[in-house]
């Protein structure tokens, strides 16, 4: 018969060795994973023996046989002999044994725990750990302390049970948890028990902590570049410093060298990205080298600081894949010091950039601005609506060919903004006076000022009503009216250092000037007409919003930046919507339509439609006869363990893919793999490159292949990893 027997005696914890992995998804495997639910409890528990029989020796020796289970908190151990000895602080297990609490479970012939030193052994035990779906088994486990173990003869899997699609098996495994290590003799990786992969000793992360070693290698084959070997290795240097070397071998080009190295100190960070090889295809040394660099100087200025250089200008195009590699015209560096001081705040940029496009010139090149230094503040107070903005800026520009000089703008402006539930009202003046002191401008003019003041004022109403009393729906109305005055002074001796006309659009009729930059002010009396209407939920929360506006003007006008005359009497009609019928999909559509051509200028259309497992997106977008591009792109879950993503980026102007994807991915329980085809035109789309990508994933374990998750991210909006 069996009898329950309480007592307080040996409080023993098992712990047990948990490789730690990255955090897969379990959802599709048979058997559930468990997860800690919430904290463990610091208080003392009790342990509860129950058995068929107890045999005592003396009060301090303890033998329970038949049935023997063995309770604390959640731990729960059941054998046919337990033996505890409360002088040595040890309990002895064997027959039938069993060990489990909330997160493991382990079952092994026989087991010897020391509470005195943390110290255990397992005898041919069968372990399972339910938070990180992991079993195996291993011939002998020693516990050494809470911190170190030995594992003999160990295979370990996270496949379901009866499902052996791959194992690791190791003739030793040692872990200290105190360096966040593990390390492992003759290690093999089976799948199907056919051994493909032999390793005599390497070392692997348990935990959260940094570790030197070698990366997952990844393999692509590309049609300009060939077969592609890539071979990572990270060093954790110290607390604060670490480094990737990746060696990539191209069997067109040779091998390139790669290191990324990252720094944190205390009020400073930064990273030291390093790229060269000698190229076989291209016939020459190539490299890459960016250098950013973080620091806080004192509490109100801070400093960044971007370096780039490149030694050609393709090599940007032809290793785009690598993460800190993105295809441009110019390659940008820079220091930036912000500040705040006595609540001005402050800026001092030093800037120029590499040309990195054949087919751009040193002329069409931005200004180097050696530097640019700016104080800005705005005046206002509670006591009055009354708000003074007022912006300072001087710039230094220098090119090796055209015109250079000094750039001296103070632009202050008055507004008196007035606003409540119904309407608002902003008046507002701004004086703009710039200096320019130049070098070989045309004429000789080298030495000019130009003062302008603007005036305008931007209104506008709101009106709402009930669309729908049974769901709630509330529809608003708002029409907005925005008068500029800006008188016309010649401005064609003054350089175009950083100045651009703007693109048309809705917002953009509501602005006082419409070139970026301050070389040009725009002189016009125009008058800007918009209305938007929009629909809310009974929540509040908006699903519906479209706009109309176009702008009428009273007079020509004459500033340009090509000596062109304006003359038309109203701009082209702005129009844009957003239409989200559900809370996963989202329809956006802007237009710009010249009434004059009676045609669209410039067109965006999109429709998406983003869930946990499903991605759907349409695009088109037109700019006159510069870009024409399609877009269709989708990842669709085709059954629980299939799943498909595809895009098609074409030019419809030279019948040219931009990007197209299309790949497939399988995910089982333990293991899964993808496979990618892409098809990319070079930036003047003269060739197409044509590349294939594979990844296989042991879960749990490892990657094996090119990261197809950061291209699929980039490529197809919404798209999350599948796997």
């Amino acid at each position: 018969m069996s009898t329950p027997l309480r007592t307080h005696f040996l409080c023993f914890t098992l712990i047990f060795p948990v490789i730690s992995f990255a955090e897969p998804d379990w959802s599709i495997c048979s058997v559930p994973v468990v997860t800690r639910q919430g904290d463990l409890s610091l208080e003392p528990l009790n342990t509860e023996v129950q058995a068929d029989q107890l045999y005592i020796e003396n009060k301090n020796f303890l033998n329970f046989t038949g049935n023997v289970l063995v309770t604390r908190g959640e731990q729960k151990l059941s054998a046919d002999q337990v033996q505890l000895d409360r002088i040595s602080n040890q309990l002895t297990a064997k027959g039938n044994l069993s060990f489990s609490d909330q997160l493991f479970r382990l079952n092994a012939d026989n087991i010897g725990l020391d509470n005195t030193n943390h110290s255990a052994f397992f005898d041919l035990a069968n372990f399972q750990l339910y938070e990180n779906h992991l079993r195996g088994s291993a011939k002998k486990i020693i516990q050494l302390d809470a911190n170190h173990h030995k594992l003999y003869d160990v295979s370990y899997t996270t496949c379901d049970p009866q499902v052996n699609t791959w194992s690791i098996n190791a003739g030793k495994l040692k872990l200290n948890h105190l360096e966040g290590r593990g390390t492992a003799s003759n290690a093999t990786l089976r799948i199907k028990d056919v051994p493909v992969f032999y390793l005599p000793w390497f070392q692997f992360p348990i935990n959260n902590q940094r570790m030197s070693g070698l990366l997952t290698p990844t393999f692509t084959q590309s049609s300009s570049s060939g077969t592609q070997v890539t071979l990572p290795f990270y060093w954790n240097q110290a607390e604060n410093l670490d480094m990737t070397l990746t060696p990539i071998w191209y069997s067109n080009r040779g091998t390139q060298l790669n290191t990324e190295n990252r720094y944190l100190f205390k009020n400073n960070s930064g990273q030291l990205n390093l790229s060269g090889l000698s190229d076989d295809l291209f016939n020459d040394d190539r490299w890459y080298t960016r250098w950013t660099h973080d620091i806080d100087l004192t509490d109100n200025i801070h400093t960044s600081i971007l370096i780039q250089r490149v030694s050609d200008t393709e090599f940007l195009e032809d290793f785009d894949h690598l993460d800190t590699i993105k295809t441009v015209d110019y390659l940008k560096s820079s220091v930036i010091f912000k500040g705040l001081i006595a609540n001005w705040s402050t800026q001092l940029l030093f800037e120029q950039h590499q040309i990195v496009n054949d087919k751009k010139t040193l002329a069409s090149s931005p200004y180097k601005r050696l530097p640019r230094f700016s104080v800005d503040r705005v005046f206002s107070s509670n006591e009055s609506p009354l708000s003074l903005d007022w912006m300072n800026e001087w710039v230094r520009f220098d090119k090796e060919e055209g015109v250079i000089g000094d750039r001296l703008h103070i632009a202050p402006s008055i507004s008196y903004p007035m606003e409540s539930s119904y309407y608002f009202l902003k008046p507002a003046i701004q004086l703009d006076y710039t200096h320019y002191s130049l070098d070989n401008n045309i004429d000789d003019q080298n030495s000019l000022q130009r003062s302008i003041s603007l005036l305008s004022l931007d209104s506008g109403l709101f009106f709402e009503r009930t669309a729908n009393k049974s769901k709630n729906w509330i529809q608003t109305l708002e029409p907005r009216l925005y008068f500029l005055y800006v008188p016309y002074q010649d401005q064609s001796s003054i350089p175009d250092f950083d100045t651009s006309l703007l693109t048309e659009n809705y917002n953009n009729l509501f602005i006082n000037n419409r070139f970026s930059g301050v070389d040009r002010i725009g002189d016009t009396q125009q008058i800007s007409l918009g209305i938007t209407t929009r629909l809310l939920d009974d929540k509040n929360q908006e699903f519906f919003r479209a706009s109309i506006g176009q702008a009428f003007y009273a007079d020509d006008r004459k500033v340009s930046l090509n000596s062109t005359i304006d003359t038309r009497h109203k701009s082209s009609l702005m129009s844009a919507l957003t239409f989200k019928p559900r809370s996963d999909w989202k329809i956006q559509l802007s237009n710009v339509y010249d009434q004059l051509e009676k045609e669209s200028v410039q067109t965006d259309i999109s429709v998406r439609q983003f869930t946990n497992s499903q991605v759907f997106n349409v695009e088109y977008h037109m700019r006159n006869s510069n870009l024409e591009q399609t877009t269709f792109s989708a990842v669709y879950p085709v059954s629980v363990n299939w799943s498909v993503f595809a895009k098609r980026q074409h030019s419809l102007i030279h019948d040219m893919p931009v990007q197209h994807l299309f790949g497939l991915a399988y995910e089982s329980c333990c293991w899964g793999f993808k496979a990618l085809y892409e098809e990319s035109s070079d930036k003047d789309f003269d060739e197409i490159d044509r590349a294939v990508y594979f990844k296989l994933t042991f879960k749990g374990l490892s990657d094996t292949g090119q990261d197809i998750d950061a291209l699929l991210q980039e490529g197809i909006a919404g798209y999350q990893p599948v796997f």
